[in-house]
C-alpha cells in the first residue's frame, strides 16, 4: 500500500512539472495533478493493454515507436475528463506522456520504489 501511494505522488509531481516544462501542456492545480494520476494509473490497467494488443502489427512495423501515440492518446483522454488538465494538441500529448513516462522512471529508480525487497 505504501509503494502505491508513493507511486502516485510521483506520478502526480511528473504530470504537474510536464506543464511547467511544456508551453502546449498545462496543469492548473496540483489536485487536478493527482485527479490526472489516478485516472493515468487506471487507463494504464485498463485500456492500455488491450490497445497495446490490437495495434501489435503497427508496433512491430515502427519497431515500437506507435507506443508513443498509444501514449499520447491516454494522455488526450485524461484531458477530456480531468478539469484542469489541458493538451493543446495531440504531438504536446505525446511529449507530455514522454516527459511524464522520463520523470516517473527517473523518480521510481532513486526512491527505489521498483525494488524487490
Amino acid at each position: 500500500m505504501k509503494k502505491l501511494l508513493i507511486k502516485w505522488i510521483i506520478a502526480a509531481a511528473a504530470i504537474y512539472s510536464a506543464g511547467y516544462i511544456l508551453d502546449g501542456f498545462d496543469v492548473s492545480t496540483v489536485t487536478a495533478a493527482f485527479i490526472a494520476a489516478f485516472l493515468f494509473g487506471v487507463l494504464n490497467f485498463s485500456l492500455k493493454p488491450i490497445m497495446k494488443i490490437l495495434t501489435f502489427p503497427v508496433t512491430i512495423m515502427t519497431l515500437g515507436l506507435f507506443l508513443f501515440v498509444i501514449n499520447g492518446v491516454m494522455v488526450i483522454i485524461v484531458t477530456k475528463f480531468v478539469p484542469g488538465i489541458y493538451a493543446s494538441n495531440f504531438f504536446n500529448a505525446i511529449l507530455a506522456s514522454i516527459v511524464i513516462s522520463i520523470f516517473t522512471m527517473i523518480a521510481n529508480t532513486v526512491l527505489g520504489v521498483n525494488d524487490k525487497k
